[in-house]
């Protein structure tokens, strides 16, 4: 009997100490929920799942985060390449942690020699489609220039994955599919499109068709063995000059040749709470997005901000108010290399200017376009992919690229099966006045040279440790800025699980015009205390889509938007 109960008791004894561990490791979680693709060492989140894995596959083979997202972005090119690839440009933002150093990289595209700023006279359309809407592109240069400072691996070896999808084929993803079918007028009746994106009978491809890519993959090849040079300066520059003029395009050899990407070794730092964040620096919208989050930091946002509908509410305001003189300041922007813009970064990024901005947002009610003092009208920019890597040493990535609206220029290389930029539509132009009356930008005017405003602006985010907290950026045109400053606001401020944070319902406001969107599926009581408060709301499917990596604890919490149908990798 003894013996019976001492084994009884040791049962009871198991039972309470796996009742506890088990209640223990519930307490854990719900501390710190992390309901996201949890990975222990190294993540990459592109808006392709695998182009994720892709980068993921090159850290294993200690590559570095530069030489990830390079195999990764091109990747999304075949992926995705209605928003990307190597005919368009982008931005960069590096931290080594070998040097414990920050930089960023602007291979925007440029104008080309020949470009005035009045050519394309009162004709939208010669800006979006065709051969003149074409700037030169920095993609290739970029990438040079990230893989010379941080890369690991050969440059050929980078290449590689993507040769192999763009000879044998991959079915079609959801994204890729949309944006077929919303551009299918374009495509069957440009036989050089019709080529990749129809099927033997000319009809369009759709999701889960097989998609080649034959002569962008010899091109892949070519830049993979020759090296960057042949693209502005050999035989594929050579092909591309002609192919472009017959599209009725302007840019030269020489524009070409004399493309460079730019380095900054300091970039736009700015706190945020307790974080500290870096962000590229004007044409970008980098300073945008600072402004915005030194302007909002100042309300000390935290989970209690969004506890009920009333404080909601109040918060939704707030953040909307922000966007709107943020939008209004963001018309004085341009290229720093032919605009004096400094005073006003150093405004935009400092926190006096932003306490000023709080003063003047009043709580009851939003106020007509004028009260926020608006210079002048920019463009809607379009399209885009977002990259987010962390590796296992601690260094990161975000890099944001472009190829402007839908297939850019609708111009697709015939000899390189490369897709052309229509950045010259990112300009602005002195007869292209908006519907409110708002003149164009003089400080984004077209000259030779000169990179175009973007709404791209990548982020990497620090803790008070110094160590790589998030890394972010967006897509979606004008809606980049206001996408990425959501998700920072709703993981670090009001502390969101990770999915939560991306996949919450985004508001966004530009200013011009004069409305607020939201996305399907946001709260009917926020959007009637909105009204309440004068806001003029109008519901939109989703098209802003963020890439996020973010760092909890001993973990890395990655998130590709489902808006777009990726997955992250890492492991």
């Amino acid at each position: 009997m003894p013996a019976k109960r001492l084994v009884a008791g040791v049962v009871v004894l198991l039972v309470l100490v796996f009742g506890l561990v088990l209640f223990v490791g519930m307490g854990k979680k719900h501390l710190a929920p992390p309901s996201g693709h949890l990975f222990s060492r190294a993540a990459v989140a592109a808006d392709a799942g695998k182009c994720s894995e892709i980068g993921r596959d090159i850290l294993k083979k200690k590559g570095s985060a530069v030489d990830a997202s390079i195999a990764a972005l091109l990747c999304v090119g075949l992926f995705n390449p209605h928003s990307m690839g190597i005919g368009g440009g982008g931005f960069f933002v590096i931290y080594s942690a070998s040097s414990g150093r920050v930089e960023t990289i602007d291979a925007r595209e440029t104008a080309p020699k020949k470009a005035t700023e009045d050519m394309f006279g009162n004709n939208t359309q010669l800006s979006r489609t065709g051969g003149l809407s074409i700037a030169i592109p920095g993609q290739i240069r970029g990438y040079e220039m990230a893989h010379k400072r941080h890369g690991r691996l050969p440059w050929k070896e980078l290449f590689e994955p993507s040769i192999t999808l763009a000879r044998e084929g991959f079915a079609i993803g959801k994204s890729l599919a949309r944006a077929i079918y919303r551009s299918r007028d374009s495509i069957q009746g440009n036989a050089n499109l019709c080529e990749v994106f129809c099927d033997a009978q000319k009809s369009i491809l759709k999701e889960n068709d097989l998609i080649r890519f034959p002569k962008l993959a010899d091109t892949y090849q070519r830049i993979a063995e020759a090296g960057p040079n042949v693209f502005y300066n050999g035989s594929i520059a050579q092909r591309l000059v002609e192919d472009i003029q017959a599209a009725g395009g302007i840019i030269t050899l020489d524009d070409l040749l004399e493309y460079q990407a730019v380095l900054n070794e300091n970039p736009l730092k700015l706190s945020a709470g307790e974080y500290t964040m870096y962000v590229p620096d004007a044409p970008s919208s980098g300073p945008v997005l600072a402004l915005i989050l030194n302007v909002l930091n100042g309300y000390n946002f935290t989970e209690s901000s969004v506890s009920t509908a009333e404080k909601k509410t109040l918060t939704y305001h707030r953040i909307i108010e922000t966007f709107r003189f943020a939008y209004a300041k963001r018309s004085r922007l341009g290229d720093p290399r032919f605009l004096n813009v400094t005073d006003l970064i150093q405004n935009m990024t400092s926190t006096y200017f932003a306490e000023g901005i709080r003063q003047k947002i009043t709580d009851d009610t939003t106020h007509p376009d004028i009260y926020y003092e608006p210079d002048y009208f920019v463009p809607d920019n379009h399209g885009t992919a977002h990259l987010s890597v962390i590796a296992e040493d601690g260094s990161a990535v975000a890099a944001t690229s472009t190829i402007n609206l839908y297939f850019g220029s609708k111009v697709m290389s015939r000899s390189t099966g490369i897709i052309l930029n229509d950045q010259m539509d990112d300009f602005s132009s002195p007869y292209f006045t908006n519907g409110f009356g708002i003149p164009p930008s003089p400080n984004n005017f077209i000259q030779p040279g000169k990179r175009p405003l973007s709404s791209m602006s990548p982020a990497i985010i620090f803790d008070k440790e110094k160590k790589v907290k998030m890394v972010v950026g967006a897509s979606g045109g004008t809606k980049i800025t206001t996408a990425t400053a959501l998700v920072i606001l709703n993981s670090l401020f009001f502390k969101y699980n990770l999915r939560k944070a991306v996949t919450e319902p985004r508001v966004h406001n530009q200013l011009n015009p004069n409305m607020t969107v939201v996305e399907h599926g946001f709260e009917n009581k926020i959007l009637e205390g909105l009204s309440w408060k004068n806001h003029v709301t109008l519901q939109q499917s989703p098209d802003s889509v963020v890439q996020v990596v973010l760092r909890q604890g001993d973990y890395l919490c990655a998130e590709s938007d489902p808006r777009k149908g990726g997955y992250p990798a890492g492991y």
